[in-house]
């Protein structure tokens, strides 16, 4: 029998994805804080939720695409107002965390998760709209083999390449290392933009230049199309740059809980601390 999946967060990702498995003929039931985001997702098939409890009491699997570790906790316990997943969802089911967050966060409600006999595995996307969209994306896995398995169909929709990395928290840890990269890349590649402007160089020109140079990343081919998703985010460009830095913070973290220092990410951190004050 078909699992009934619930979805979590309609926003820039999460949206798409939820689409996508309404599409494929998901039975399907969808929340989020914002009623209007629900209509287009509910137009392709599916039904759509009041609360995030209702979401626990209708469905098998649940996947969480929202914004931080915070809200991952609200949606799952709902902070003793027993509006949480876990105030109706039924033993046996499966909590996918795709959210970016600590890979401790994770490991923390998977043990909450597991004394009501709910399962949990994190699966951080990444990709960005375009591939959220178009299905492709890349994602990273962290969780029981058996409870991965179960998760495929879905996968198969949502994503083009999954990576198992083992044990609860690990996809996170490889989200954040590949958002390190990624995010300290794009503010160099801003600079260098940057640079190139105060010397007359025009930008698109740069871009060109360095598109068949020693400049090339996929940064740089990323920058415009990043910088035009920030602009009309439905949330705002604020929250964006939030969870930009929020990615960074949580890399820097994640190396100090190792015992692994990060010069460049620790210096972009307190970079764009100073410069907003």
């Amino acid at each position: 029998m078909k699992e009934k999946t619930g979805f979590i967060g309609l926003g820039n990702m999460g949206k798409p994805m939820a689409m996508n498995l309404a599409k494929a003929g998901m039975d399907l039931t969808v929340y989020d804080l914002n009623p209007e985001t629900m209509k287009d997702v509910v137009a392709l098939g599916a039904k759509a939720a009041s609360s995030t409890a209702e979401v626990g009491e209708k469905c098998d699997i649940v996947e969480l695409v929202v914004m931080n570790d915070r809200q991952v906790e609200e949606v799952i316990t709902g902070r003793g107002q027993g509006d949480g997943l876990l105030a109706g969802m039924k033993k046996g089911g499966l909590i996918i965390i795709h959210s970016t967050v600590s890979p401790v966060t994770c490991q923390r409600m998977a043990a909450a998760c597991a004394e009501r006999g709910i399962n949990v595995i994190d699966a951080a996307v990444s990709g960005a709209e375009a591939r959220s969209i178009e299905g492709t994306l890349t994602l990273m896995v962290g969780g029981e083999q058996t409870q991965v398995e179960r998760a495929k169909p879905i996968f198969d929709i949502v994503g083009e390449e999954v990576f198992h990395m083992g044990a609860i928290g690990m996809g996170q840890a490889a989200k954040l290392c590949n958002n390190l990269m990624s995010l300290i890349n794009m503010k160099v590649v801003e600079e260098g933009l940057m640079l190139a402007r105060a010397a007359g160089i025009d930008e698109d020109r740069m871009i060109e230049i360095a598109k068949v140079s020693t400049g090339d990343s996929w940064a740089l081919r990323a920058i415009q199309p990043m910088r035009a998703l920030f602009a009309r985010n439905s949330h705002g460009a604020g929250n964006i740059t939030k969870l930009v830095a929020k990615d960074l913070i949580l890399a820097l973290r994640f190396g100090e809980e190792l015992g692994v220092p990060l010069g460049f990410t620790d210096y972009a951190v307190n970079r764009d601390r100073e410069n907003k004050e």
